[in-house]
């Protein structure tokens, strides 16, 4: 078989939505020609784990663990953090009283200044000397590199100019101004980082990207890099995870289940105002609605909703395994999908949406215009509201409790369109293309 380097910072035992591409493609691969030889860090700090996936890993891929420096655990001491706490719920939800506390003052203009592209640049000189090596021993024909963190495109273009191979860029989120990356840098960091991404997408012999909105930003920056290397290859599911999964008895009413991590901007404050405008004019199906939130939540997020008349109708359950998360998620009524309404989140389409497609239940979008609410009506997958009016979403809560009351069913085309196994399958003729 032919053989592809596959570069990629999040790899079992991390858990969490940014180990789901990059794992499934490994898992595929070999179906369709190719064997995946794995690059991937060593003792790394992610921000959630799950052994389970170590299992969908064939046993007889190779995978390499290149050493690195996590500063994030500095940080957590530094700020007197719990040094179990996820790297991006500490970074990302911090209130204005914490941002104003000098420690965390300090570590931010360190992350934004020093750590240049992200906080895994100092994994980028073993990864290359380790990759360098593994091309050699393995005989590889193609270099795939998966961002974020885009440490790992900075690999992945170092070893193409090392062994002349071709290189696939592969980007999950785009890049400068991106939610996970510092909003703010001195300039002659910023100038670094922009003239590392336009390196990236001029030197990468095919660029994919998981929706035309990602391009469209990446583009908006480097309008020079316009041309033919650009693919969209969406994210996915996969239907072997809905297989054997653990049986949770449903419970009585309506719930609506949200799986993920949820912070900063993401978050559930119109909902909460929906609902207590519902609350108001005594809707007599309010009792029986439960909102799930499964998965890791920002503090101040849970003190809202801890502080709200509506607190009893949300229920929080932890960071669990990804299976556990899926058996929740079928389980429910519907699945909620939340997008703020910035000009660059218009063109998210966040991993968690092909994941309620592949569970088959409708999604409740609180989402702008955009490419999320384009496929969700494109494939009648359930309901689209404004994220900021909470009377348009009072409105879609009473239509959609009572079109599930009704027994509300969801078509398999899209299904059928944005299974992992197809799109490895894309993936595949990629590498051949190139080769």
């Amino acid at each position: 078989m032919k053989k592809a380097l596959i570069i990629t910072y999040y790899f079992p035992p991390s858990g969490g939505s940014g180990v789901q591409r990059t794992l499934k493609f490994v898992k595929y691969l070999q179906a369709f020609g190719w064997t995946p030889v794995v690059l991937t860090a060593r003792d790394a700090d992610y921000p959630a784990y799950d052994e389970t996936l170590c299992a969908e890993i064939p046993a007889e891929i190779a995978v390499y663990r290149a050493p690195l420096f996590e500063p994030y655990r500095l940080y957590r001491k530094f700020t007197g953090r719990p040094a179990q706490e996820s790297t991006d719920i500490a970074t990302l939800t911090l209130d204005d009283h914490h941002k104003r506390k000098w420690r965390e003052r300090i570590s931010e203009f360190i992350r934004a200044s020093f750590f240049i592209p992200d906080a895994r640049i100092g994994w980028l000189s073993p990864a290359c000397r380790l990759g360098v090596k593994i091309i050699k021993e393995e005989n590889i024909q193609v270099i795939f590199s998966s961002a974020p963190p885009y440490t790992c495109h900075l690999i992945g273009r170092k070893l193409k100019r090392a062994t002349k191979l071709p290189w696939v860029a592969d980007f999950r989120d785009s890049w400068i101004g991106w939610l996970s990356t510092p909003q703010w840098r001195p300039a002659p960091a910023r100038a670094l980082e922009k003239r590392m991404e336009k390196n990236v997408l001029h030197e990468a012999d095919r660029i994919l990207t998981v929706s035309a909105g990602v391009k469209e930003d990446l583009l908006s920056r480097n309008p020079d890099c316009v041309d033919g290397r650009w693919h969209l290859l969406a994210n996915g599911y996969d239907a072997a995870d809905f297989e054997n999964i653990p049986d949770l008895a449903k419970t009585a009413g309506i719930t609506v289940t949200y799986t993920g991590s949820m912070y900063g901007n993401r978050n559930p404050h119109f909902l909460i105002k929906a609902l207590e405008l519902l609350r108001q004019t005594g809707h007599p199906q309010l009792a029986s609605l439960r909102i799930r939130l499964v998965g890791r939540v920002g503090e101040t997020i849970l003190q809202e909703i801890t502080a709200s008349n509506v607190a009893d109708l949300f229920e929080h359950i932890p960071y669990v395994k990804h299976r556990e998360s899926l058996a929740y998620l079928q389980s429910s009524d519907a699945a909620l999908l939340i997008i703020d309404d910035a000009p660059a989140n218009r063109g998210i389409l966040t991993g968690k949406i092909y994941e309620y497609i592949g569970a088959r239940i409708p999604i409740l979008a609180l989402a702008p215009e955009g490419e999320a609410a384009q496929l969700i009506r494109e494939y009648s997958l359930g309901w689209v509201v404004p994220p900021n009016d909470p009377r348009a979403i009072a409105a879609i809560l009473d239509r959609a409790m009572l079109e599930i009351a009704q027994g509300i069913r969801i078509p398999d085309a899209a299904a059928r369109m944005y299974e992992r196994r197809a799109q490895t399958q894309q993936l595949a003729a990629l590498f051949e293309s190139l080769i």
